[in-house]
């Protein structure tokens, strides 16, 4: 597959390569991961392209694959994009024990380089790796902002990323250390529970939009699907009716004068499949901007919320077919 990931687009390899880089997978790793992509969505697209070719569907058959060849792009780079954040996030998390701990180990006596080290605690988790690289690369011969700076290449962090360069610009000048990593690690807490409040305070609109696409939009889709299915029964037995009688008077008349719904059940219930989806789609990017403030993690929400509003969808079909079925002799 190295072979493969050379024949790759420049603009294809690089696309691919930070955000796997960020997701922890090294170097070889990485290059095999790009080739097999780039060779998979190929094959699929041209395969899927020929069955629908030998099938009379030359067009449909050439955006099918074309689509679907994307597509597997798409999921395997949104599937790094995921660990990706997941292990800024576990980082994160634990940064202001590690400073702390730093800035502990700086008022012992410890050099920086040592400091550094020493905070390599097991709780720690993703953050204790990268420190240990951080300290092979340092007695390696790295100077230790090279090392810390090709540590923050790794993880996308952007808060991991500025506390590197508080800390750098703190060495370079000569400042007390110590009292630097002890205040930055001060910082971040009150960022995070800045945003846990925020978060909590914001929950009521999160909650609405899941009732609204989860819920109301099924239910309303539902009762019109209902009321559709039941217009149409009930203007075919008029109709019928006037039909034997020979007559147009009563109520089979007026249904022949004012004729049947225009709209075919399964058409109405695959439109409210589509509006279904769509809501879905939006809503779980609005929770997202919502809760933390980057749409991209809605993508997660999507499946979820559109599995969770079709099986409304049909639970309350049958629910209002129970409860008005039997009034309208359906």
């Amino acid at each position: 597959m190295k072979d493969i990931y050379y024949l790759t687009p420049k603009r294809y390899r690089d696309f691919f390569k930070k955000q796997i880089r960020y997701a922890g997978v090294k170097e070889a790793s990485t290059n095999r991961i790009v080739g097999i992509s780039f060779f998979l969505s190929i094959l699929l697209a041209l395969n899927f392209s020929f069955i629908f070719f030998l099938l009379g569907f030359e067009l449909m058959g050439f955006l099918f694959g074309l689509g679907l060849g994307f597509g597997v792009i798409i999921f395997t780079y949104l599937i790094f994009m995921f660990i990706a954040d997941s292990r800024a996030n576990q980082i994160e998390t634990v940064l202001p024990d590690a400073l702390q701990l730093m800035s502990a180990n700086v008022r012992a006596g410890m050099t920086i380089d040592r400091a550094i080290w020493l905070a390599a605690r097991p709780e720690f988790g993703v953050l204790e790796e990268e420190i240990k690289k951080v300290g092979a690369r340092t007695m390696g011969g790295k100077p230790l902002k090279v090392a810390l700076t090709e540590m923050t290449k790794n993880i996308k962090s952007k808060i991991l990323n500025r506390t590197v360069k508080l800390l750098l610009e703190g060495i370079a000048s000569g400042g007390e250390i110590a009292h630097l990593l002890e205040e930055t690690a001060n910082n971040i807490r009150v960022t995070q529970t800045l945003k846990k409040e925020i978060k909590s305070s914001v929950m009521t609109y999160s909650i609405f939009i899941v009732f609204a696409a989860v819920i109301a939009a099924p239910f309303l889709f539902s009762i019109s699907l209902f009321f559709v299915e039941t217009m149409t029964e009930l203007w075919g037995s008029a109709s019928f009716g006037a039909e034997v009688t020979g007559t147009s008077m009563g109520m089979g008349g007026m249904f022949q004068k004012a004729g049947g719904p225009q709209i075919g059940v399964d058409d109405l219930f695959w439109f409210a499949i589509s509006a279904i989806s769509v809501t879905a789609f939006f809503g779980s990017l609005s929770i997202a901007l919502i809760q933390t403030g980057k749409e991209k993690n809605g993508l997660k929400l999507i499946p979820v919320l559109l599995i969770a509003s079709i099986a409304v969808l049909m639970v309350s079909q049958m629910i209002v077919k129970m409860f008005f079925g039997g009034f309208f002799a359906l």
